[in-house]
């Protein structure tokens, strides 16, 4: 058996030099540029390569068609026009953005670094603040991008907001005014910019009445062109991962669409639209055939600790037995609600994380319009496990530290 290699955090230059199977979805990246709005969104639970899919657009964008690796890509032989363009990727997941003058310095520092590097005279200071720093940086390097325009790509923006769930924010407040500054700046640079990409696991508001941030931000998460951008349909596994599956249902004497209905079953079940279209979490398979996992048995890949920190709170604050929580409910659109940090639709923000998803969608016609109704369950074997062990941290968590609404 051919074991593929697992990481969370690879990047897409060393994943296609590596001895690693890469599966190529840039013809979607493709579609997803063709299509795109200035200002765009994308939301996926964790281990679903989103760190990937910016890491490969940061390559392509930044390396060009003709690029020898590029070149033998799929996204190379679409009939979509891909400029070469200055690419600037910001990352969140840094203990330096828990505050607001934390998170004013990481950009400073990354925006003084970039600038060096290209070799741009500037003039910014660590005694502005994140908008006109953001506002004079993207400025500067628009000079330089053979568009005259840049591909901004921010990779867990949702970092600073799961942090203030869990206590470790001080005073959030100031960090989200910063925030919102920092978006506001990004919105009304517009002129430099042709794409603006931001990834995470959940959807928070990136605009008040008081702060405007970014007030149009088109979601991308619920779409037909994004569904197996990040997740591996049937398709996939039956031709990238064929020969395991058949090596593993024959270990297990199954037939192999018996096996791979308990492979999803595990792992899958994913929908993110009206379609009939299910997805698996990537991270969950390939750690399944890593060469790690020598069992070869069907584990929870997911780690608690991701959720232990602020989800067992909320659970215990908001009822973590309630119907709502516990059986398959009508959501309607709350999968696609922005999550208000102050005061969390916890529905939403587990459906987000991968903990729910859609069981079934019908269409429900009416003489005025057409409505989907969603209906939601715990969404695989995987998750459910994952849920129970959540529900057990919270029935230990005294009165005392859960928090009032």
């Amino acid at each position: 058996m051919f074991f593929f290699e697992n990481t969370s955090h690879q990047s897409f230059y060393d994943l296609i030099l590596g001895k690693n199977t890469y599966i190529d979805k840039t013809s979607q990246i493709a579609t997803l540029y063709a299509n795109h709005s200035k200002f765009e969104i994308l939301i996926r639970p964790w281990g679903f390569g989103k760190t990937l899919l910016l890491d490969t657009i940061s390559f392509i964008f930044e390396k060009g068609l003709e690029h020898a690796i590029v070149e033998k890509l799929n996204i190379a032989t679409t009939e979509v026009s891909i400029p070469r363009q200055l690419v600037v990727k910001l990352d969140f997941e840094n203990s330096r953005t828990l505050t607001a003058e934390s998170f004013k310095n990481y950009l400073f520092s990354f925006y003084r670094s970039f600038l060096f590097e290209h070799n741009i005279p500037y003039n910014l200071s660590a005694d502005m603040g994140s908008y006109w720093l953001t506002i004079n940086f993207l400025r500067s390097i628009s000079t330089i991008s053979p568009t005259g325009r840049i591909i901004l790509l921010i990779d867990n923006y949702d970092f600073p907001f799961f942090k203030h769930l869990a206590g470790k924010v001080n005073d959030f407040d100031q960090l989200y005014i910063e925030l919102l500054n920092f978006y506001r700046a990004v919105y009304y640079s517009s002129d430099y910019l042709d794409w603006v990409l931001l990834c995470g696991e959940a959807k928070f508001n990136l605009s008040t009445e008081k702060h405007e941030g970014i007030p149009y931000l088109s979601d991308v998460s619920y779409s037909d062109q994004t569904t197996c951008l990040c997740g591996f349909s049937i398709k996939d596994l039956y031709k990238y991962y064929n020969d395991n599956i058949q090596d593993e249902a024959d270990a297990n004497n199954e037939t192999v669409d018996s096996f791979l209905s308990t492979i999803c079953d595990w792992y899958g079940c994913y929908r993110f639209t009206p379609h009939n279209i299910q997805v698996t979490r990537p991270y969950s398979i390939k750690s399944y055939f890593s060469q790690y996992n020598t069992t070869t048995s069907f584990n929870q890949f997911v780690p608690v600790e991701r959720y232990a920190d602020f989800l067992p709170v909320l659970l215990a604050r908001y009822g973590k037995v309630s119907d709502k929580m516990l059986a398959p409910n009508d959501c309607g659109y709350t999968f696609a609600e922005s999550l208000n940090p102050y005061n969390i639709n916890l529905f939403a923000l587990m459906s987000q994380l991968g903990i729910y998803s859609f069981n079934s969608i019908t269409l429900n016609k009416t003489p005025s319009f057409d409505r989907y109704k969603y209906v939601s369950k715990i969404v695989n074997r995987e998750m459910d496990n994952c849920y129970r062990r959540l529900l057990d941290i919270a029935g230990k968590i005294p009165n005392s530290a859960i928090k009032n609404t």
